[in-house]
């Protein structure tokens, strides 16, 4: 995947899918994310998803304030993505891809393979994360970023 963004009105980064390293040797594969090349935050926590039983969707939400690099480690999925300004629908799979993805972007994931497994790096401890789960509720949110009269 070539490197491509969406912004928020105000021109905040709301996603970017970027490349990342993969050295290859004759037993094995290692890939690197690295503060301030893949993402520009500090991790304060780190979490996986799998097991995701079939046909079930997993997200519906955004976060009041949160960054986040998201990996597929293993299988593939599909995420939506909605910045209030754009939606796009992206495969994500094991490969050399990782999404930077800002909170307040309304996130969905489906059609998880039976051995997908999502790794997810962000900048806040799960404690002080404020989860967006109304779907107007995050349309009101993006006035600041997006200048829309809802």
């Amino acid at each position: 995947m070539t490197k491509h963004s969406s912004t928020f009105m105000n021109g905040d980064t709301a996603w970017e899918f970027c490349n990342f390293p993969i050295l290859r040797d004759t037993i094995s594969e290692l890939g690197v994310v690295e503060l301030a090349k893949e993402f520009d935050f500090n991790v304060k926590r780190v979490f996986f998803l799998r097991h995701v039983v079939s046909g079930e969707e997993r997200g519906f939400h955004s976060h009041k304030k949160l960054k986040q690099l998201i990996i597929c480690l293993n299988g593939s999925f599909i995420i939506k993505l909605d910045s209030g300004k754009s939606v796009e629908e992206v495969l994500m799979k094991a490969d050399d891809t990782c999404l930077y993805l800002d909170g307040r972007v309304w996130r969905e994931m489906k059609s998880f393979s039976e051995d997908a497994v999502m790794l997810v790096l962000c900048d806040r401890e799960y404690r002080f994360d404020e989860v967006v789960r109304d779907y107007d509720k995050f349309k009101e949110n993006l006035k600041t970023v997006n200048h829309v009269k809802i």
